[in-house]
């Protein structure tokens, strides 16, 4: 019985309309993001050498002004030569461009990692407006900053050519690993809510149908429940699997022993400061969490459905909870009515910001961590197992009917 009602389900799920939309509609994001959206994205690291011919033709300009009129040599009260430094910029940046247009991308990346390390780049004037509105801009300048050359050197330990999708963080691995220390958690948990808010309530529809059937009702729910939970993985399974292929045959999938570099301290952080997670350690603890939440908001959906009977209403409240951090979280904001934010479930929504502690970074909260999330998380699914057991009584079969 519970194997025929779950494979009920489930091709009642697969032919859903509302579903299929907001999967097709899911795939036309994916589509637009691996075609459009990612080829033409220049990020951080991207490397233009028309405006590099530019500036390198202003360097040459005041170069040959300060010979001139004789400026050269070194200042009295600096102790330093600009025209020295200008004229070793100048070699270092011309040294880029050749690398870059003969397509020799290790030694471009072995350069490009040089002009950070030395000074040699406009690295902290490039991100300086990007950090301007922030409450800690030099401490966010300097993370990005040790972020981006522990990314250059993880590349350059690896024996295998470099390619320039590594250094535009455009490959597979690069991508899927950027997914998930973005907002792109929230729309995977928000797709949990969508395919779960009529699980129970379609059934209202076929209320003779299905008061009678013989099964108890709390096991009929955790059967449904279990249903979406499956079927919500296999949709999201099927997008990895299609995002991957198509960003693999685009960029390459990039290297996947690469480490992680997680933040330990809520401090000032200096490089030691960090350490470093293997690539397939991130992935299986963000995935871990991942499975975590879209099991709890699974059974929160299953809950509010015997309160609410409108999918709308339920997925309105859903939605809710899951964006409820967004309406206090700040830089500075380190509890909640007086309580620890690291106690509460919603700060680990950005489950993959809380495997490689950014979360740490951004709140300077050092209880958020790896394990405390988890504990949080299963105390909250106890305690939404006990509501829905309990509700399952005062709600039964003919009462949710009615």
């Amino acid at each position: 019985m519970i194997r025929s009602l779950f494979k009920h389900e489930f091709i009642l799920m697969l032919k859903n309309r509302k579903n299929n939309i907001f999967v097709g509609f899911l795939f036309i994001l994916l589509f637009a993001f691996c075609f459009i959206i990612q080829p033409n994205q220049e990020t951080a690291d991207s490397f233009n050498p028309d405006l590099q011919k530019q500036e390198m033709e202003l360097m040459a300009v005041q170069q040959e002004a300060r010979m001139a009129r004789g400026s050269t040599g070194y200042g009295h009260f600096t102790g330093t030569s600009v025209y020295a430094a200008t004229e070793y910029n100048y070699r270092l940046h011309n040294k880029m461009t050749h690398a870059y247009e003969d397509r020799d991308f290790t030694r471009f990346l072995h350069l490009l990692t040089y002009t950070h390390e030395s000074g040699f780049s406009s690295f902290f004037d490039d991100i300086a407006a990007e950090f301007s509105t922030s409450p800690f801009p030099v401490k966010d300048q300097m993370h990005l900053y040790h972020q981006t050359l522990f990314n250059y050197e993880a590349h350059l330990a690896q024996d295998e050519p470099i390619t320039y999708p590594m250094i535009e963080q455009k490959t597979a691995a690069q991508t899927l690993q950027n997914a998930l220390l973005s907002p792109v958690t929230y729309l995977i948990l928000f797709a949990v809510i969508y395919f779960s808010s009529d699980i129970t309530t379609r059934d209202r529809n076929y209320k003779t149908l299905l008061q009678g059937l013989p099964m108890p009702w709390y096991r009929q729910l955790n059967v449904k429940s279990f249903t979406s939970f499956m079927y919500t993985l296999a949709v999201l399974l099927i997008l990895l699997i299609t995002g991957i292929g198509i960003i693999t045959a685009l960029n390459g999938f990039g290297f996947s022993n690469i480490p992680v570099p997680a933040v330990t301290t809520d401090g000032n952080l200096m490089r030691e400061d960090y350490t470093f997670i293997a690539y397939s350690e991130f992935l299986l603890k963000s995935f871990g969490l991942m499975v975590i939440l879209i099991y709890l908001f699974t059974r929160l959906s299953t809950v509010l459905s015997l309160l609410f009977k409108n999918q709308w209403i339920v997925l309105f409240v859903a939605s809710i909870v899951l964006f409820s951090e967004q309406f206090y979280y700040s830089r500075i904001t380190r509890d909640l009515l007086g309580i620890d934010v690291s106690n509460f479930p919603q700060t680990y929504f950005e489950f993959g910001n809380v495997v490689t502690g950014e979360k740490i970074f951004l709140l300077n909260l050092d209880t958020i961590t790896y394990a405390k999330g988890i504990t949080v998380l299963l105390i909250t699914i106890a305690l939404i197992e006990i509501i829905l057991f309990f509700l399952a009584k005062l709600i039964n079969k003919r009462r949710f009917y009615v």
